[in-house]
């Protein structure tokens, strides 16, 4: 476990998204986790841009991980942006692509994120 601050990007694998669409869906998540941080907690959010904004991406294969995840990482007082799809291109509107939680403390989101693999 860290105590250091870092950013977990959730990517849902039941989509069979490509590669470049899978990049474009956590980057938004970044960003929208990234907004929900600077309401939750700004020392967090300073600590993570002094420490090089550490992002891991991590593999989910079903909606409802993502979902779970989600609900844990609101329950714990960290920061939560959930994407959902436009559905101009590889997935229908509204579809949940990915999830951010963080930047927020490690430790923390290691203790909800971290029975997941590495994308």
């Amino acid at each position: 476990m860290s105590d250091r601050i870092k950013q977990v990007i959730v990517v849902r694998l039941d989509l069979a998204m490509g590669v470049g669409k899978i990049a474009a869906q956590a980057a938004h998540a970044a960003v929208l986790g990234l907004v929900e941080a600077l309401a939750v907690n700004l020392t967090w959010v300073d600590g993570w841009r002094r420490d090089g904004q550490t992002k891991v991406v991590l593999a989910a294969e079903q909606l409802d991980i993502i979902m779970d995840i989600a609900e844990a990482a609101r329950r714990a007082g960290l920061p939560v942006a959930v994407v959902r799809d436009r559905g101009l291109t590889e997935v229908a509107e509204g579809t949940v692509t990915c999830a951010a939680v963080g930047p927020g403390p490690g430790d923390r989101i290691d203790a909800i994120t971290g029975t997941l693999r590495l994308l």
